[in-house]
């Protein structure tokens, strides 16, 4: 895979997982929310036309799961991993302060 690539998926993954954070997902929900499809768009790769397959989101998922990020076993986030897919969404976080 692309370096670019898998940058791009890391960061879909940790979005999909925050934004389903209060329920339960597979690797195949997961699939689902990242986009891969029917009516999905393949990515370039250097030459050649490359859609994302299920081995590469298992892929960034193990790497993730390595680094701290998501718990491959429960399929969530970490806190490292919250906070950063909080950090890539566009809506922001409200202080603690201000919610008590």
């Amino acid at each position: 895979m692309n370096p670019n690539h898998i940058l791009k998926l890391s960061a879909d993954v940790l979005r999909a997982l925050y934004a389903s954070r209060d329920e339960r997902i597979t690797l195949d929900d997961l699939c689902g929310k990242v986009g891969i499809g029917e009516n999905e768009r393949p990515a370039r790769d250097g030459v050649r036309v490359r859609a994302t397959r299920r081995e590469d989101v298992r892929e960034i998922v193990r790497r993730l799961d390595e680094e701290g990020f998501v718990d491959a076993l429960r399929m969530k986030l970490t806190l490292q991993g919250f906070t950063l897919a909080a950090s890539l969404t566009t809506r922001r976080l409200v202080p603690m302060y201000l919610v008590a």
